[in-house]
C-alpha cells in the first residue's frame, strides 16, 4: 500500500498566495485546504498559485477537492489561480477535468508569479 501523508504548505510573495502540495493527495485535502483558502480571499487575497512540486500522487477525492476550490476562487471571487510544477499525470488529469479553463499553467512557480504581478 502506497503511503498517502500529503503536506499543505502556504506562503505568500507580494501579493500571492502560494501553495505547495507535496505527497499522496487523497481524501483529507480538501478539508485542509478550502478553510485557508476562503481565510485568505476574505482578507483581500485574490491571487493564489498551487505549487505541485512534491506531488506523487493525485486521487480522484483530491482533484475534485481541488476543482471546487478553482472555481471558489475564479467564479466566485473573481480570482486569479495558477498551477506550476505538474508532473505529466497531475497535469492530464486536471486538464480532463477542466481547471485549466479557469487557471493557468505554467513550468515554474517565478513563471506564474511574474505573469500574476504583472
Amino acid at each position: 500500500m502506497e503511503n498517502k501523508n500529503f503536506t499543505l504548505n502556504f506562503k505568500t510573495s507580494g501579493t500571492v498566495t502560494i501553495v505547495e502540495f507535496s505527497g499522496y493527495l487523497a481524501a483529507g485535502v480538501t478539508e485542509k485546504l478550502v478553510p485557508e483558502v476562503e481565510s485568505r480571499l476574505v482578507q483581500g487575497c485574490r491571487n493564489f498559485l498551487f505549487d505541485f512540486r512534491g506531488v506523487t500522487m493525485l486521487e480522484s477525492a483530491a482533484v475534485a477537492g481541488i476543482l471546487s476550490t478553482t472555481e471558489k476562487i475564479v467564479d466566485e471571487r473573481q480570482g486569479y489561480l495558477a498551477f506550476c510544477n505538474l508532473n505529466d499525470v497531475s497535469q492530464r488529469v486536471l486538464e480532463m477535468v477542466g481547471v485549466f479553463l479557469y487557471a493557468g499553467c505554467f513550468d515554474t512557480a517565478e513563471e506564474a508569479i511574474a505573469e500574476m504581478t504583472d
